[in-house]
């Protein structure tokens, strides 16, 4: 399967995101103490270390989630939000591995191409506001 490294992270920092959202107060996480008592615990209480999510980069991949045709949406929440094995998630999609997996592919390349279309656009602008600043300072 053949999927975009940078997007997969997206994904995965935005799976995490979405996951923890509104499970404390004022939308933050909830902070589980019960963990912190853990036998295995290391010397400050702590096992592993969070990865932090940045909410403004987890809400701009929701919008484009949400901004999928249904049965991309449905593949890419499926698999990044749900339990149970690959199988499992297909069945409940009612299609196959393979189309559940060709699905997070294309969905992958639509976000690619919507977020690289989107940076262009940037760089165009900015590049002609750089250029408007140069001519008004001769």
């Amino acid at each position: 399967m053949a999927r975009i490294d940078w997007i997969e992270q997206r994904l995965q920092n935005w799976a995490r995101w979405r996951l923890m959202r509104g499970a404390g107060v004022l939308g933050y996480a909830a902070v589980d103490l019960t963990e912190l008592a853990d036998s295995d615990a290391g010397r400050d209480g702590y096992i592993t270390a969070s990865v932090p999510v940045s909410d403004v980069e987890a809400s701009d991949t929701d919008d484009l989630v949400q901004r999928l045709a249904s049965e991309l949406k449905a593949a890419v929440e499926i698999i990044y939000l749900g339990t149970g094995t690959i199988r499992e998630k297909a069945a409940r999609l009612f299609c196959a591995v393979g189309t559940l997996h060709a699905r997070i592919e294309q969905a992958q390349r639509v976000m690619a191409d919507h977020l690289l279309a989107r940076q262009d656009r940037r760089r165009g602008e900015r590049e002609r506001v750089e250029q408007l600043q140069r001519a008004c300072k001769r």
